[in-house]
């Protein structure tokens, strides 16, 4: 049995590579987060579907009207005690991202598996070297504002340790999915382009 790949899906604020501040989102950006439902969301089998790993906060800022995520197989990252958390169709918990991803590459009907918050989990995959691919929206202030920022990736292991690949590498792992534009996107304060980077 091939390895699902395991891969980060996030946007990050250059060139401190920040994703949040004060537990959320200083941007809303509406074309990235179709991108983001839509790489998240899209497999070539149309018998499989894709896992969504997150964190507990992540799981409960998601508007509970929009959980668990549609399409997608919910995975939740939680220091609770399993046996007393209500069950979920489509949604399972793990108390331990690695358990998560062992289960998830034993499950047949699972296509990839998407890391997608928040900071602690993102941060201790890679380094422990979890993920091999990272697909990171680098978002930069139109008007180069500082923008206030407290949660971040780890920059310096990034680049020490991943290195940027092309927009057709980029677009071969999503697959067929149109990109619109391809260059930067501009919406409100923000622009930013999708990239894909892969471990060295």
């Amino acid at each position: 049995m091939s390895s699902k790949p395991v891969s980060i899906i996030v946007a990050a604020l250059l060139p401190s590579f920040g994703i949040g501040s004060k537990g959320t989102l200083p941007w809303k950006l509406r074309k990235e987060m179709k991108y983001f439902r839509n790489v998240t969301s899209k497999v070539s089998d149309p018998t499989k579907i894709n896992a969504v790993v997150m964190g507990r906060k992540t799981w409960e800022s998601i508007p509970e009207k929009f959980r668990p995520l549609p399409n997608r197989y919910n995975v939740i990252i939680t220091r609770q005690d399993l046996t007393k958390l209500e069950k979920e169709v489509g949604v399972s918990y793990e108390n331990e991202i690695n358990d998560a991803l062992i289960k998830l590459q034993k499950l047949d009907h699972i296509e990839k598996i998407f890391i997608i918050g928040g900071a602690e989990i993102y941060n201790s995959s890679i380094i422990t070297q979890l993920v091999n691919n990272l697909l990171i929206t680098e978002i930069k202030h139109s008007k180069n504002v500082e923008v206030e920022m407290d949660t971040y990736l780890n920059k310096e292991y990034i680049l020490n340790n991943f290195e940027k690949r092309t927009k057709d590498e980029l677009q071969s792992f999503i697959g067929d999915m149109d990109l619109g534009e391809t260059e930067t996107i501009v919406e409100g304060d923000f622009e930013y382009q999708y990239e894909f980077y892969t471990r060295k």
